[in-house]
């Protein structure tokens, strides 16, 4: 078996293109993956996707993709991919799996790490890390086993929310806990290895995204000034940095745009101040990147050429310098959901679900009320969703939305007598339809 697992890897590291392309009026490029891409990332020249049957792949200009890794049969579902440096990367998902490079990508190392599904995940090194399953929020130390992090008693009741893990090295990790997706938030961190664990919130602030940047946390968000003044405060945009996520500066460069809309959705390459400008408050010069409408998501990350983004494939275009950032865009995309620590997997007809959000209210021309909908959908060996079709739907535009939001769920991949297998599924749903003006 591992003979065959070294060939199929050695023939998939070494093939030249191999993966479907298509460009839109909008500019964007497609590329479609051997396998459902799931999350996106850079290690700061190449982007590094991640997703269904254990897949990772990379490029150099979002367009030519080479695959890295891949599960011969079945195989987790990769949710996250990461570099902590130039060399060392990891990436996690379902039943515990984590897989790890240690020499910038070209070969990667599985192992698991506990059997629940990892949501989110940050390793400073293999032993270092802390992680999130829906159950617990976690952390690794010199070995491979799993600690709960202690919650300090000045941590506030309603903070049960997790958005954000960040391991800066060994001995430094901290996390973003919150009271939901645009609230307050705070951290806590340990700067001993684990040894010991303090909360820290800072006053009047809301943090949208919180991540490790040139081995410094950053948190970027909006905060409340002025609250002492005749008529009370007013809201600025937020960058700070600190190394022990208790001691925070904040930045020198220009983050002005963020004003428009809340610059949130970070990642290494920047900020998304709009649907279309990318502000970058991480270094010491202002630094703003344009780039078409199209095919933006919650999960894209970008080289200081191009921005790619996954839904339904990989999107790319290139960045340009803006000719002018005074003006509001469109509202970003939405942050992605989290559920709250301790909540339990959802499970539908026996499988369990690793993401099955359906939103409750529709918008149509033509018809409204409460309806009940039925779904029967196939999941795949390998957790994706291979076919759906949804009876009582109201009308053509809401079965076709409910159908499109039932193809992007992700499950555990399922299994019978130990082995891969398609198993089908159904669930009903309650659903609300407003009449569009």
């Amino acid at each position: 078996m591992r003979l065959r697992l070294l060939l199929f890897l050695t023939l998939a590291t070494y093939s030249a293109q191999c993966f479907a392309r298509a460009s839109d009026s909008s500019g964007w490029t497609k590329s479609d993956l051997a396998f459902r891409p799931v999350a996106i990332t850079t290690n700061g020249t190449a982007f590094w996707s991640c997703g269904s049957g254990e897949g990772i792949a990379t490029s150099i200009d979002g367009q030519s993709w080479q695959m890295r890794h891949r599960a011969v049969h079945g195989g987790a579902i990769l949710l996250g991919i990461s570099f902590s440096s130039p060399q060392f990367g990891y990436a996690f998902g379902t039943g515990g799996m984590v897989l790890t490079t240690n020499d910038g990508g070209t070969t990667w190392d599985s192992q698991k790490i506990g059997d629940e599904t990892i949501l989110f995940a940050s390793l400073s090194d293999p032993t270092h890390g802390l992680l999130r399953t829906a159950s617990s929020l976690l952390y690794f130390s010199g070995n491979a086993q799993l600690k709960a992090v202690p919650i300090p008693s000045n941590v506030p009741m309603s903070f049960r929310f997790t958005p954000s893990l960040v391991a800066l090295s060994p001995l430094s990790m901290a996390a973003e806990l919150s009271e939901g997706l645009v609230s307050e938030a705070g951290f806590v961190s340990t700067v001993d290895g684990g040894k010991s664990w303090t909360f820290y919130d800072p006053p009047s602030t809301v943090v949208r995204s919180f991540l490790r940047v040139d081995q410094q946390y950053w948190a970027v968000g909006h905060e409340v000034v002025g609250k002492d003044k005749p008529g009370g405060g007013y809201s600025v945009p937020l960058a700070m940095k600190s190394t022990d996520a208790r001691t925070w500066t904040h930045t020198t460069v220009d983050i002005r745009p963020c004003h428009w809309e809340v610059c949130t959705l970070c990642t290494v390459g920047g900020c998304l101040a709009s649907d279309t400008l990318i502000v970058n408050p991480f270094g010491t010069q202002p630094a703003f990147l344009s780039f078409p409408k199209g095919h933006l998501t919650a999960k894209w990350a970008a080289t200081p050429s191009i921005i790619c983004s996954v839904g339904g494939g990989i999107y790319c275009t290139p960045l340009r310098t803006p000719l002018d950032t005074s003006r509001a865009g469109e509202p970003q995309p939405p942050d992605e959901t989290f559920p709250e620590l301790g909540a339990k997997p959802q499970v539908i007809a026996g499988v369990q679900c690793v993401s099955c959000s359906v939103p409750q209210y529709f918008a149509d021309d033509k018809v409204q009320g409460r309806y009940t909908v039925h779904i029967d959908f196939l999941v795949r060996s390998d957790g994706t969703v291979g076919a759906a079709t949804v009876k009582g739907a109201p009308s053509e535009k809401v079965r076709a939305q409910l159908q499109a939001q039932t193809l992007d769920w992700l499950f555990e991949p399922p299994t019978k007598q130990n082995a891969p297998a398609d198993v089908k599924s159904g669930i009903s749903l309650p659903i609300m339809v407003f009449r569009s003006r």
